[in-house]
């Protein structure tokens, strides 16, 4: 068994998945932690899936690779990336290197270093971002907080280490959302995960178009739209947390 399991979706990343997966090796080896890396091609239009063949040819057992024949989103690229995984802890993680691999290990140190389940990273960007969307994610992340009553910094952030048991639980969700990917820290408190928090850099885009490339903000009012349907899956959750306490 692989000590961590690094699990990215990956939809047109072509040219990020060599370089990612490089980058994560080599600073595995560099501490002599026994790692894998899952790559789940998620329908994409371009070379992605050669890409994944080849690092997996070239790497052996390090890499894994999962297909889907059409785009199926991140949330269900986490299921089965986490399904095809073997690692006794498992990170979730975008492959567009934004969130550097490297900082990987920052989370999993964090998580040795106990009272948690799960480590998130908090996304500090390198560049400025525009004011309003700023404005926009920070009341999206307020208002997640005060409905779930959580004291997250950044709800939007799906860089996250846990263990097996815990992030398999968080990943799965019953409801049909446009962007279940914002709620995992929900469902990860609503299952009692105790989740804690940590910095970590948040570059921009190395190659590729990102899909919020001039679609932010209605990603956002979409995110907003997907509320009642994550009220009704967690919220009896913290209902009854609270008559217990």
């Amino acid at each position: 068994m692989k000590e961590i399991s690094l699990v990215a979706p990956c939809l047109n990343e072509e040219e990020n998945i060599p370089v990612l997966v490089e980058r994560f090796l080599a600073a595995a080896s560099a501490k002599g932690i026994s790692v894998e890396v899952v790559l789940i091609d998620d329908g994409s239009t371009d070379n992605t899936w050669s890409a994944i063949e080849k690092e997996i040819a070239n790497r052996g057992d390090c890499v894994v690779g999962v297909r889907h024949e059409t785009n199926c989103g991140i949330p269900l690229g986490w299921i089965s990336g986490v399904n095809a995984s073997s690692g006794k802890f498992i990170c979730l993680i975008d492959s567009d290197l934004q969130n550097p691999p490297e900082s990987v290990f920052d989370l999993y140190n964090r998580y040795l270093s106990g009272d948690c389940d799960i480590v998130r990273g908090v996304r500090k960007p390198v560049e400025a971002n525009p004011r309003a969307r700023v404005i926009m994610s920070k009341t999206l992340n307020g208002l997640l907080n005060l409905i779930f009553g959580m004291h997250s910094k950044d709800n939007k952030s799906g860089f996250l280490l846990g263990s097996r048991e815990s992030m398999n639980t968080t990943v799965k969700h019953f409801g049909e959302y446009r962007h279940f990917q914002t709620f995992v820290g929900v469902s990860a408190h609503s299952h009692g995960y105790r989740v804690v928090e940590i910095d970590t850099p948040f570059l921009d885009r190395r190659a590729g178009v990102s899909f919020l490339a001039g679609n932010s903000r209605k990603v956002i009012f979409e995110v907003f739209k997907d509320i009642p349907q994550a009220a009704r899956e967690y919220g009896w959750r913290f209902k009854k947390k609270k008559a217990n306490s």
